[in-house]
């Protein structure tokens, strides 16, 4: 029985030992299609963080208005055109300099 007790702390020890050499990398290279879609997943999270966003500081910029102060209603912002953000960015700029 303490044979098999030690077999399996060194088994125990070599998987360790190896984990900790590879450091949290990958076994094998990426290849390039792999590398190029996980940088489009990054780019997509950046661009929905930003649209969300800008979408709190549209609602919270709007809510402060009055009836009749406000210029015109913001845009829904979910899968938005670059046309249509840009006109979203229009609004904002034109609320921020409207404020006293």
């Amino acid at each position: 029985m303490r044979g098999l007790d030690r077999r399996n702390v060194l088994i125990s020890l070599c998987i360790v030992h190896l984990l900790a050499l590879s450091e949290g990398r990958p076994v094998r290279k990426r290849a390039v299609s792999e590398v190029q879609l996980m940088h489009d997943l990054g780019a997509l999270k950046q661009a929905r963080e930003r649209r969300q966003w800008l979408q709190r500081r549209l609602q919270g910029a709007h809510a402060g208005l009055t009836r009749r102060e406000r210029p015109e209603e913001p845009p829904e912002l979910s899968g938005m055109t670059p046309e249509e953000i840009q006109l979203a960015l229009n609004l904002l700029e034109r609320l921020l300099k409207s404020k006293p």
